[in-house]
């Protein structure tokens, strides 16, 4: 079983590390299952949105997803997305990794806010909600300098 353990973990590892562009972290919410989750900044034409993609063992992004997100100074964003990828590497449900991708839409000002921090962020997967807290920013102003970038491509064309 730690054998097994192990090598999720790892693998879980390697996916993560292998996005330049995204902000993610993974963590393992129950004893078996670990969860990778990035996150990256995208615009289309003058809209921004919020690209999160979960890998784990059985979380998916429901068809309406929703993105709680709140600040270090108690601020909270409310974010309401689409499921827009869900691709199972096995047919065995609860044994192989699966990729759920959701779009969020936000507003420059809400992507400002990204700055203060993040402490918690909740996304609405299936069977059961994805929720992580920090107490220190991880994700919130990576996420915020993504933003920046993207920004800015409109500027250096």
């Amino acid at each position: 079983m730690k054998i097994k353990t192990l090598v999720i973990s790892l693998m879980l590892l390697l996916v993560c590390g292998s996005y330049a562009q995204t902000v993610s972290y993974s963590y393992k919410p129950l004893a078996e299952e670990g969860c990778c989750v990035d996150y990256s900044i995208a615009k289309q034409n003058s809209v921004y949105s919020i690209i999160v993609k979960v890998t784990s063992n059985s979380s998916l992004f429901l068809k309406e997803a929703t993105m709680l997100l709140k600040t270090f100074d108690g601020e909270i964003i409310k974010l309401h997305g689409t499921a827009i990828n869900v691709d199972s590497q096995s047919t065995n449900h609860t044994s192989g990794n699966m990729n759920s991708t959701a779009q969020f839409i936000a507003t420059p000002a809400q992507l400002e806010s990204l700055k203060k921090g993040i402490s918690k962020i909740r996304l609405s997967t299936s069977p059961i909600e994805h929720e992580r807290e920090f107490k220190k920013d991880k994700i919130g102003k990576k996420l915020y300098q993504l933003f920046l970038k993207q920004k800015d491509k409109d500027n250096n064309f």
